[in-house]
């Protein structure tokens, strides 16, 4: 689907879930052997796909695209507006704007289109995943200084999801094929926006063969990727292609990475059955080392349940909402847990009381706070459905002060 680029000009006025599984490590010097030189930058690319299993064009929506100018590049934080209101041209378009934390007002607008699933930023592009009247996706690479958008190959028509990018040039996705084709299931593929001849590229497993994900991220500041296969097993894997994959372990959950280290956070069940807690634990994928991680639960009444756990350092500290059902309407508060205890760190306003996800900012100074209404609805999107409307609320940690309100959801900094 084509997006609707804007020339306006800067204005100042979910992890997946299953079932736990044991853990299995390897021995940390074996570990650390086979990780040697899987985060650097690296050489050469993976293999090509075959020309006979790539669509030379998505199947877009005819949309006209708006002429860009520059000037829209170098925002701290984009977040994407959803519209589910119609007008007499149709249902109204989505949003992705673009801000920078000291500034006032909704933000500048950088793209539109119909339907937005989905995007990723890079410093000076953003990828898109926007999706067709049959339901399938596209996939687009917009560049922020102005110039048409380019249409990334997909491996024929289906669904993308799970948009990551990172290493200022590349982005990664899972895609599943449309009925009746059974070529691909969430299989993970990695496109260099920087050389876009070359169609998306195959991430491989032990075996050789394509990989579908359960979940997984690339490494910051690195070519590398974590990925999590649908059975649960875990490995390091380069995006470029050079060397083998790194086992990782079998694991119930992975959680992402501890802020501005390169350790990340799994969760597992006990290895005794009497014992109903997880168990937490981090990966340091510089040697291999596993350490206990221990997490602190927040105290909360029977008619509550907690959200994500996103952890703020290596000590265990994190922010997690704690809601609540009453008459029908969902209220929440973001609190924050360390060792020495909870404490409510952010409560949002009656008409956005329901929190539904939260991530830290690069810097970590700030947490971003995704908020609907207490009674909000679905959107019934058929790839990442979120509720209507929703904002975003930037929210400093130390002090708990609302620093901005914009509109949509998925902020940057989380994806």
């Amino acid at each position: 689907m084509s997006t609707k680029r804007s020339g306006a000009q800067r204005k100042r006025p979910r992890p997946v879930k299953r079932n736990q599984a044991p853990t299995r490590t390897r021995d940390s010097l074996s570990f650390a052997g086979r990780l040697h030189g899987t985060i650097v930058l690296l050489l050469v690319l993976c293999a090509a796909l075959t020309a006979a299993n790539i669509v030379s064009e998505p199947r877009p929506n005819a949309v006209s695209a708006l002429q860009g100018t520059s000037g829209t590049s170098g925002f701290e934080l984009y977040t994407l507006e959803r519209d589910v209101n119609y007008d007499d041209a149709g249902k109204k378009p989505d949003t992705i704007r673009g801000t920078n934390i000291a500034d006032t007002g909704d933000g500048a607008v950088i793209l539109t289109a119909p339907r937005i699933q989905e995007y990723a930023a890079l410093p000076t592009v953003l990828a898109a995943v926007t999706i067709n009247d049959d339901n399938t996706s596209s996939l687009e690479i917009v560049p922020l200084s102005g110039g048409p958008a380019v249409h990334v190959p997909l491996p024929g028509a289906g669904k993308v999801e799970f948009l990551r990018a990172a290493s200022k040039r590349f982005v990664g996705f899972a895609f599943s094929s449309a009925p009746p084709s059974q070529q691909h299931w969430k299989t993970l593929f990695v496109y260099d926006t920087e050389d876009p001849s070359t169609p998306p590229q195959e991430i491989r497993g032990h075996d050789g063969k394509p990989v579908s994900v359960m979940n997984w991220d690339f490494v910051p500041d690195t070519f590398s990727l974590v990925v999590q296969n649908a059975a649960g097993s875990m490995f390091l894997v380069d995006a470029l292609g050079s060397g083998k994959p790194a086992p990782l372990g079998l694991h119930a959950e992975f959680r992402g990475f501890i802020p501005g280290t390169k350790e990340i956070y799994v969760v597992d069940a006990s290895s005794d059955p009497a014992d109903k807690l997880a168990k937490n634990s981090t990966i340091d994928l510089t040697n291999g080392t596993v350490r206990p991680l221990d997490i602190k639960a927040v105290i909360r009444n029977d008619r509550s349940w907690p959200g994500a756990t996103v952890l703020l350092n290596g000590s265990g500290r994190y922010a997690q909402s704690i809601s609540e059902n009453a008459a029908g309407k969902i209220t929440s508060v973001l609190t924050v847990t360390g060792l020495e205890g909870s404490e409510t760190l952010f409560r949002p306003d009656p008409a956005w009381s329901r929190i539904t996800e939260y991530c830290l900012s690069p810097d970590g100074k700030y947490i971003a706070v995704e908020a609907t209404a207490p009674e909000g609805a679905t959107d019934r999107y058929p790839v990442l459905p979120a509720y209507a409307p929703m904002r975003t609320e930037i929210v400093e940690l130390d002090t708990g002060r609302q620093a901005r309100s914009l509109p949509g959801f998925l902020p940057s900094w989380c994806r």
